[in-house]
């Protein structure tokens, strides 16, 4: 059988959270690369050991185990380390994503994978689907997830490239209004890619 394997991805705080929900409310299987990413950063998980022995993110190692929040910072603040931890793990998550969609039977297969555009270890698929929201809506919600102050919120909007993300991605949604808004969007997607 011929997969679909259709990426979600997006800015930060845009919303792909809300688009998955909405496609695995409507039945359709929704891999969570953050979630295999937390997985593999557990204590003697396959990126939770390579970190370690890289030897380059000690301060991140509390009692045996990792300060996600300690580890964001490092890679926020260092653009080598951000690239070395990348390396580390994208290919296991990868690896991991596609022993899932080797199981698989659904026609169509979605993959949240936030940092898409950022993966030196491109993931192969066959659709992107990007979510934005513009610049106050993201800075709000932000400021409410991660508790941090507005110009912490707009320093992480900027640091991605928005431009490559639009120029790349086969479909976006506009995620800056309602659920309501967003989920007859992802309908009429859903309805041109069963036609396909």
């Amino acid at each position: 059988m011929n997969q679909n394997k259709i990426v979600i991805t997006g800015t930060i705080s845009s919303g792909k959270s809300s688009l998955s929900d909405i496609l695995r409310k409507k039945g359709y299987e929704v891999i969570d690369s953050d979630k295999i990413n937390a997985k593999l950063l557990e204590k003697d998980q396959i990126n939770y050991r390579e970190i370690l022995s890289s030897g380059a993110f000690n301060e991140a190692f509390e009692d045996g185990i990792i300060n996600k929040k300690t580890l964001g910072k490092i890679i926020f603040n260092d653009p080598k380390k951000r690239e070395l931890i990348n390396k580390i793990t994208h290919k296991n998550i990868i690896s991991y994503i596609n022993k899932i969609i080797g199981k698989s039977n659904e026609k169509n297969i979605f993959i949240e994978i936030p940092l898409f555009f950022q993966m030196k270890e491109k993931f192969p698929c066959d659709y992107v689907w990007l979510v934005v929201a513009n610049k106050d809506v993201q800075i709000q919600r932000l400021m409410q997830r991660d508790k941090i102050d507005e110009d912490f919120a707009l320093k992480k909007i900027n640091s991605q490239n928005f431009s490559l993300m639009k120029e790349k991605s086969d479909l976006i949604f506009d995620n800056s209004t309602s659920l309501n808004d967003l989920e007859k969007k992802v309908e009429i997607a859903l309805d041109n890619l069963e036609k396909r």
